[in-house]
């Protein structure tokens, strides 16, 4: 018997240096997430972990994180009575992969762990604020778009009895989506004549347009070194915004790209020099099929003339139209973009028409 009790203190010493370095911060791979096998403090406290909502926040908007961007993320914890508070938080794909890039921002009280792939506590940082603490870090979302990111985090809420019994374990998620990524969805009007003034409304989906203004112009689809910037943008909220540009009087005939930024509406605006070839009211008529080849059709509701003209404003061909269809046998002309003028006394209606 004496020789039993000579080696307890021995047996005793790893589990008092346990409960001394978990103290300090968990050993890692304890954050309860699919990654970490799901393997919370329970591996070295009693009981089984409770799940709980909403103790993971983050600045990540609720449109969804940017690839390359960086977020705070905060891990809070609640518990009546605890006496001191510990964690991990950790960040992975749907597949259980490990990612994005923690930096520590409360270097007293948190440190980081599992080959800095998650963030825990320091001894310092245990010290809950009445019946609660909470720990926050910098995360950096992965260069590009991995999909869905998930952050898990576990939670010992410790009642400073000195041992492993008695303690609560917590585990919670937070899942967050990548942002769409920003477009353009069109642009009113789509053309207008050299040396024209025209003021374009753009409207964008998942965009952020504020001021200062975004940079807006007008790119040759055909040449990128021709472009002209727009004299004024006034924003009018995060998808919309309104441009004005004065077309050069020897800007290049034919198609350009709208860009915003880095986003860019390909093919959309058409320079010509129609003249004051617009003076659209209410829609009278119908051209189809766009793309046409061989044969175009004109849907009329009240007796019009037709005109066909190609990108320079040359006048290629010109009918009358009757009330409804009437067919135009276009088979000789090349392939390209033409412009479409139906007009009679109440309206002047033009169409970009693509022939193949």
């Amino acid at each position: 018997m004496k020789k039993i009790y000579k080696f307890l203190p021995l047996i005793a010493l790893p589990a008092v240096i346990l409960l001394f370095a978990n103290s300090a911060g968990s050993p890692g791979g304890k954050s309860g997430s699919p990654g970490d096998s799901n393997a919370t403090c329970t591996q070295c406290h009693s009981g089984t972990a409770t799940t709980v909502s909403g103790w993971i926040t983050s600045t990540i908007p609720a449109g969804g994180y940017t690839p390359g961007e960086t977020y705070s993320i905060t891990a809070t914890g609640t518990h009546n009575g605890v006496v001191k508070f510990g964690f991990e938080l950790t960040a992975e794909t749907s597949t259980g992969a490990k990612t994005g890039t923690f930096a520590v921002t409360d270097a007293p009280r948190t440190q980081l762990v599992n080959q800095n792939k998650a963030i825990t506590h320091r001894s310092g940082g245990t010290a809950p604020n009445g019946n609660s603490n909470s720990w926050s870090v910098n995360w950096t979302a992965p260069a590009t778009d991995v999909g869905q990111i998930r952050f898990y985090a576990a939670y010992n809420a410790a009642n400073g009895n000195g041992t492993n019994s008695g303690d609560v374990i917590y585990k919670s998620s937070l899942f967050v989506n990548a942002a769409l990524p920003a477009s353009l969805v069109s642009i009113t009007p789509d053309h207008a004549d050299q040396n024209q003034l025209v003021v374009i409304t753009a409207v964008g989906q998942n965009t952020q347009w504020t001021g200062p203004s975004p940079v807006v112009k007008l790119r040759n689809s055909n040449n990128a070194n021709e472009q002209f910037a727009s004299s004024s943008v006034q924003v009018t909220n995060a998808t919309l915004l309104n441009a004005t540009f004065t077309i050069p009087s020897n800007a290049t005939l034919g198609m350009y790209d709208f860009v915003v930024d880095n986003i860019v509406l390909p093919s959309c605006f058409l320079v010509t020099v129609i003249n004051s070839i617009e003076t659209n009211t209410i829609a009278t008529s119908v051209v189809y099929p766009n793309p046409a080849s061989n044969n175009l059709w004109i849907e009329a509701a009240t007796a019009s003339v037709f005109s066909l003209y190609d990108v320079t404003g040359k006048l290629l061909v010109q009918q009358q139209l009757e009330i409804g269809n009437t067919m135009l046998d276009i088979s000789s002309y090349q392939s390209g973009l033409y412009i479409a003028v139906v007009e009679n006394s109440k309206s002047r209606e033009l169409s970009k028409l693509i022939i193949k």
